[in-house]
């Protein structure tokens, strides 16, 4: 079983970090009511786990019939917010729960004609249902949107309180834990995204690899990107990002995956700065354009 979903939060209580939130939410919990909620912020800070936990809290033994997690990103078309969602909403709640709860995962990836639907029933139905909403950049949401939720930014975790978290997965699965410099090392290469932390630690472990080894796995992908830049294999180059951005991950990942790659990558002085400027102009206009032209963009740039 993944630890990833083994280890997942199921309480407020079992959440790291994000004092703010929680010290929110726990009120909400006392009170038996909430607001509509929207959590942004890196990948691997916890904003589903938050969102999962938080149901469980509120709607306990009930939460079955009253909750709905959907990914935004994959069910991002207007006719599934007029008619799966509004179903829902529409729908009086079960048993005692307060309300219902929809979580939307990934929103940043529902176009804006299906934010604008949602937009209406979040007003329509606001008596019978509320929805936690999680996205990466919140730039991609709609200012009506924003406006109806609480916003809390997710920050990164830091090493300190991931290190904790893995030493606990790892007494919890029988691990021998590694040399602290080791896994201080480690977890330093993810720039606090839990999540990928624990999924490259359980790699590793499973393959009896060395945590060394498992991150330069890690980048192989990115550090294929690069050799076909230095190579001249545009083409190449870019149907590897196609490939990477259609797998699901947004550009401001791939920009880290490239910056590590490029950092580690034997290449001039001259060569790794030019890449590295371009890498990050590229995260900076991620906000703005979208991802097939920036990466193409990324290409040409580096030629």
């Amino acid at each position: 079983m993944l630890w990833t979903e083994k280890y997942r939060p199921k309480t407020l209580n079992e959440i790291v970090g994000q004092e703010s939130f929680k010290l929110d939410a726990e009120n909400w919990i006392e009170l038996d009511d909430m607001p509509n909620v929207l959590f942004f912020g890196p990948a691997g800070t916890g904003k589903t786990a938050a969102g999962i936990a938080l149901a469980n809290d509120i709607l306990g033994e009930i939460k079955g019939p009253n909750f709905l997690e959907l990914n935004a990103s994959d069910d991002r078309r207007l006719e599934t917010v007029r008619t799966y969602i509004k179903d829902f909403a529409k729908h009086g709640k079960l048993g005692s729960a307060p309300f219902k709860i929809c979580l939307l995962d990934e929103m940043d990836g529902m176009t804006t004609d299906a934010q604008n639907a949602l937009k209406r029933i979040m007003e329509r139905y606001s008596d019978n249902i509320r929805f936690i909403i999680t996205c990466n950049d919140r730039s991609k949401i709609i200012y009506p949107i924003q406006s109806r939720c609480a916003n809390y930014f997710f920050e990164r975790l830091s090493d300190d309180v991931i290190e904790s978290v893995i030493k606990q997965i790892l007494n919890g699965e029988s691990k021998d834990l590694p040399t602290s410099d080791d896994l201080i090392t480690f977890i330093a290469s993810f720039h606090g995204d839990l999540r990928r932390v624990i999924t490259e630690i359980q790699a590793a472990i499973s393959s009896d690899r060395p945590l060394e080894l498992q991150v330069n796995k890690s980048l192989e992908e990115y550090a294929l990107v690069i050799d076909h830049i230095v190579n001249n294999h545009w083409n190449d180059a870019s149907d590897k990002l196609f490939k990477m951005s259609q797998s699901g991950m947004t550009v401001k990942n791939i920009c880290v995956g490239l910056h590590e790659a490029i950092i580690n990558a034997e290449l001039s002085t001259n060569a790794k700065y030019k890449y590295l400027r371009v890498v990050g102009e590229a995260e900076w206009r991620s906000q703005i354009m979208t991802p097939r032209i920036l990466l193409s963009w990324v290409v040409a740039q580096c030629r």
